[in-house]
């Protein structure tokens, strides 16, 4: 009976394991947040916690605790350690147990779930034809991922809005799509060198072709050298068995593929292929000197478990090079690193940093001693699928060079690292037993092993704890999806649905900020119906809509300081933490002065950043403060020296201070960083205020000029309307002293004595 009983649930567990395999790279939902990772992310906890459960009770129905041990089963286990060490001593906790929401990838909550999902297949994928429907499952899933890549590429979409863009692909980018194919290309390949009853001819052309095309039309350069690398390593193997017959059918996808790859780079009239790969959208990647500044910095200051999962978006605000700012994307901020060895030496350190090289040399040891075909034959296909996989393990270990790890990526790495153990013979058919020597006697003194199911009790109770925080977390973010649905239908709904998501998971600081937008919305929305006809002239509110306004904006407030509580290291939090203190200089007192102390905490963490300077020398043109307004579009400028938006405002601070010679000065860089496009309205402007300051300047004239439109002190908000009563929001009565970061050293023009912010009392 019990014998049975386990045969069942392996059963079972099989069939999880395949279920898994097949639909984990196809998964994509559009009623959460991010439509790719994050399901991805909840289906694989969903069913490793089942699968743990399932294992645990197949011990109970054996009587003992038995499992697989592989060599990567150390580098695994001191990953995992390093991850939760470096996740309780973060910074950010919250970030780095659930990742940079939406971004959960690189969190605690999937590394330690990816872990535990190898441990769980090594151990019981244990025979052959359980290995063989594996493969089969996972190279059909692979056969559908290029299959709908291939068809977007070319215009013909799934029939879902979220599907319709030319580099749509189930697994969420790019990248992962070539990983993917990649890592499964060497079995077709050695297949039609090697003829073989795993993998006929046809399917293994078929397969050739197919993953070969998808590559080249979707790829770039070091793609092509990976694809270019299984080729090669396919037809040197050792002992493999050419024939004129076999050359033959290696050489169909290789025609196939020079050609496509012809046609893709190489434009010429009538080549549709060449146009739409022009404009096909390209993933930006954070440059490799960039990369390695940015994780060497971080290192240094945290060298041995890394300032967390999660948090390398931090780590680049914090320590990226001002080269950057010379770059085309030069405002977009990144949450990983050019590759994984440089993402796990910034997030985990020297620890992480040894975990992955150690998985790493194991995979790349395991793949030297089995990629021989000495002992192959048609009908012993083992050593076929075990050289090919080891052939798949070098391409696992070199894309860990070329990109960052994604969850397609990093999951099929382990299900492929998995397969590779499990097909060498000493490793699959050895079982080890925990046995500790705890047993109970039967009345007919039979001795039963009691562990596992005390074990068992354990993982139930745990469980159930987890699959309310489980439920709760996917609740939350379903929620959120709802809200950001209404955000331009119906701001009521987009208020109720983000309280239900913070109530159901109140830890993440994406939600937080949201909810501090809308209540800031709803408060502006109701003081611009009041102040719409003001015409300069004191707006009167009613008590219910000062009550309302209040209470809005003090919970605006509120969920903005819990945001940065929860991840204090976040520049974008406490970015939009002082945006909302600047928007509401109308109705609060001091205001202002809590803006400049909520930027002055961002810029300690994005200090390279010329936007933030820029919006605090806006602040301070808003107060009359010239002299510090000058100090930070100087600053801004400073670090990025072709910022035409920094240029404007510097001249037009220096101006109204006095300084024509240098506003002149200023104005003709903008206009000169503006000039490659002369119908641009912004052009006109700064051009209209060089021939302003040039009249005054001949004349030295002390009248001033109207700003343009590309002022940073305007602020479109109802709520900074001066006309507008002042209200008693949250506790800005006690304004903070002012967190001001130090002025960057290199200055392009004179930067006059800094002056202190005066602040006029309300009314």
């Amino acid at each position: 009976m019990r014998q049975n009983f386990s045969e069942y649930l392996d059963k079972i567990i099989t069939y999880i394991i395949l279920l898994v395999t097949a639909f984990t790279p196809l998964l994509v939902v559009n009623f959460t947040t991010e439509y790719y990772d994050f399901p991805k992310i909840s289906f694989l906890v969903i069913a490793t916690v089942l699968l743990l459960g399932l294992w645990i009770l197949s011990w109970v129905a054996k009587g003992k605790i038995t499992y697989t041990r592989t060599p990567l089963d150390v580098p695994l286990l001191i990953t995992m350690a390093t991850i939760l060490a470096s996740t309780y001593f973060s910074t950010s906790r919250y970030t780095a147990v659930f990742g940079n929401f939406p971004n959960i990838h690189s969190s605690a909550y999937a590394w330690i779930t990816y872990i535990l999902l190898y441990f769980v297949i090594v151990s019981n994928l244990k025979s052959l034809p359980k290995l063989k429907n594996f493969l089969y499952v996972l190279y059909g899933s692979a056969v559908v991922v290029a299959v709908i890549s291939l068809l977007s590429f070319i215009g013909i979409n799934l029939p879902f809005s979220f599907s319709q863009g030319v580099n749509f692909t189930t697994t969420g980018s790019t990248f992962s799509t070539l990983a993917f194919l990649l890592i499964m290309l060497p079995l077709p390949l050695i297949s039609l060198l090697n003829p073989n009853k795993f993998l006929p001819v046809w399917a293994a052309m078929s397969l050739s072709v197919l993953f070969s095309v998808t590559i080249i039309i979707i790829g770039s350069i070091p793609t092509y050298v990976l694809l270019g690398f299984d080729y090669l390593v396919s037809i040197l193997l050792p002992k493999s068995r050419h024939t004129p017959k076999t050359l033959t059918f290696f050489a169909i996808p290789a025609v196939v593929s020079l050609l496509t790859l012809f046609l893709a780079l190489l434009p010429f009239s009538g080549n549709v292929i060449q146009h739409i790969e022009a404009g096909f959208p390209k993933e930006i990647q954070l440059p490799m000197d960039i990369s390695w500044k940015i994780s060497a910095s971080a290192f240094r200051d945290a060298p041995f478990i890394g300032t967390g999962p999660g948090s390398y978006l931090f780590n680049f605000t914090a320590y990226k090079p001002v080269e950057f700012n010379s770059l085309l994307f030069w405002n977009y901020s990144f949450d990983t690193a050019f590759n994984e060895f440089f993402q796990v030496i910034a997030t985990l350190g020297l620890f992480g940093i040894i975990g992955l090289v150690y998985f790493c040399y194991v995979i790349l040891s395991n793949s030297f001693k089995n990629i021989s075909l000495k002992n192959y034959s048609q009908e012993n296909y083992e050593q076929l699928i075990l050289s090919s996989l080891s052939l798949s393990g070098f391409v696992i270990v070199l894309i860990f060079f070329i990109h960052a790890s994604t969850v397609t990526s990093t999951f099929i790495s382990f299900l492929v690292g998995a397969a590779l153990m499990l097909m060498q013979p000493q490793i699959r058919e050895k079982e080890s037993e925990l046995a500790i020597g705890i047993h109970a006697s039967t009345s007919s003194d039979q001795k039963i092993n009691i562990i596992p199911s005390f074990v068992f009790i354990l993982y139930l109770a745990g469980s159930l704890l987890l699959s309310f925080q489980i439920y709760n977390v996917i609740a939350a973010d379903v929620y959120h999806r709802l809200a950001l649905n209404q955000v331009n239908k119906s701001g009521n709904l987009t208020y109720q649905y983000l309280q239900k998501t913070e109530r159901l998971n109140p830890y993440i600081d994406l939600y937080r900020v949201d909810l501090s937008q809308i209540n800031f919305a709803l408060a502006n929305a109701l003081a611009a119906g009041n102040s719409a006809a003001s015409n300069n002239k004191p707006v009167t509110l009613s008590d219910k809509d000062k009550q309302t306004i209040q209470t809005l904006l003090s919970q605006s407030i509120n969920e903005g300081k819990a945001a940065v509580a929860l991840s204090p290291r976040s520049s974008r939090d406490w970015e939009v933490l002082a945006s909302i203190y600047r928007n509401i200089t109308g109705v609060a007192q001091n205001a202002l002065t809590f803006s400049l102390d909520a930027y002055g905490r961002a810029i300690q963490r994005d200090p390279l950043n010329p936007v933030l300077r820029v919006n605090v020398g806006g602040i301070y043109y808003t107060a009359k403060n010239y002299a510090m307004a000058v100090r930070f579009f100087n600053d801004a400028v400073s670090i990025k020296a072709d910022y035409a938006n920094a240029y404007y405002n510097l001249a037009l601070a220096l101006r109204d201070q006095g300084d024509l010679k240098n506003a002149q000065l200023a104005a003709q860089k903008t206009v000169g960083l503006l000039q490659s496009d002369t119908t641009n309205p912004n052009y006109k402007t700064a051009s209209a205020l060089l021939a302003d300051l040039t009249v005054k300047l001949d004349a030295q004239t002390k009248n001033t000029a109207s700003a343009g439109q590309t002022s940073a002190s305007n602020i479109n908000s109802a709520l900074a309307n001066p006309n507008l009563p002042k209200l008693n929001v949250a506790d800005m009565n006690n304004p903070p002293e002012v967190s001001t970061p130090a002025a960057v050293t290199k200055k392009l023009l004179p930067t006059p004595t800094p002056l202190v912010l005066q602040t006029t009392p309300a009314p």
